[in-house]
């Protein structure tokens, strides 16, 4: 699992960087690798409108849009088998499936 950073450390990472400091050493003094710094840019010149891309902002509402996608998706599932059940339409057994006794 990747290491997560406090949002304000970012914060103050991306602000040197933006401000043309060297990622390696900025890497270095803050005690992050190299690679993760140079995502981190990429996203905060997307962020800030100097490169094209999925703004991290828009990202976040995208994420949960899906989320609440899936829980509206789930409820209908259950909304539709709880109809069919009173509608006769699905037989349940008197224990949930289990089969009949052997003889």
């Amino acid at each position: 699992m990747p290491k997560r950073y406090p949002r304000e450390f970012r914060r103050h990472v991306c602000e040197r960087l933006l401000a043309g400091e060297r990622v390696e050493d900025v890497a270095v003094d803050v005690g992050v690798s190299s690679s993760t710094l140079y995502l981190w840019k990429r996203q905060a010149l997307i962020d800030a409108g100097r490169k094209d891309g999925t703004k991290s902002f828009e990202a976040d509402e995208l994420a949960q849009a899906h989320q609440r996608i899936a829980e509206l998706e789930d409820e209908l599932e259950i909304t539709r088998a709880a109809v069919a059940l009173f509608n006769g339409e699905e037989p349940v057994g008197p224990k949930g499936g289990a089969r009949l006794p052997r003889r």
